[in-house]
């Protein structure tokens, strides 16, 4: 599970208008930081997953994923998202990430359906999904933080 001590890591992701090009924009380093709390918050009150991303025993992290409890809609839905730095990005990271959270997902028994919001034009968040056997529900605007964008719903259904 990701600690406070990883929170260097959400700041590199949250800042990096690379990575946050498909969710609103670039994070101040304040807003980042804020986020990592929140987060951190949310694996000791609310039983949420966030992980970092480490490719080899010994290397340094590349990313996070998480799997945490969310609310679309009014509806109670359980929500997959993943960043990895850009300079590891297109090696295989997130796919490798997104197999071992689905795997302890269903061993857990708790999360039912997964939905993940990629942006609607991130073509390798999208590609991971339909790899995984998300099913693309269609397009919806999302609000991540006050920041509106359009992005593709998914869901793999519990089973």
């Amino acid at each position: 599970m990701g600690t406070p001590d990883d929170e260097w890591l959400t700041v590199a992701l949250d800042t990096d208008p690379r990575v946050m090009a498909e969710l609103g924009g670039p994070w101040t380093a304040d807003e980042a930081r804020a986020a990592h709390r929140r987060r951190m918050a949310t694996i000791a009150n609310d039983g949420n997953w966030w992980f970092v991303i480490v490719p080899e025993d010994g290397d340094s992290p590349v990313g996070t994923i998480g799997i945490w409890a969310s609310d679309v809609d009014g509806d109670a839905v359980s929500e997959a998202g993943w960043m990895i730095l850009p300079e590891h990005q297109g090696r295989g990271h997130a796919s490798e990430a997104l197999r071992v959270l689905l795997d302890k997902a269903q061993e857990d028994g708790r999360w039912g359906a997964i939905h993940a919001y990629p942006g609607a034009t991130n073509a390798p968040s999208n590609a991971l999904c339909r790899k995984f056997g998300f099913e693309m529900i269609g397009t919806v605007m999302a609000d991540y933080a006050g920041r509106n964008f359009e992005c593709n719903h998914w869901v793999l259904r519990a089973g």
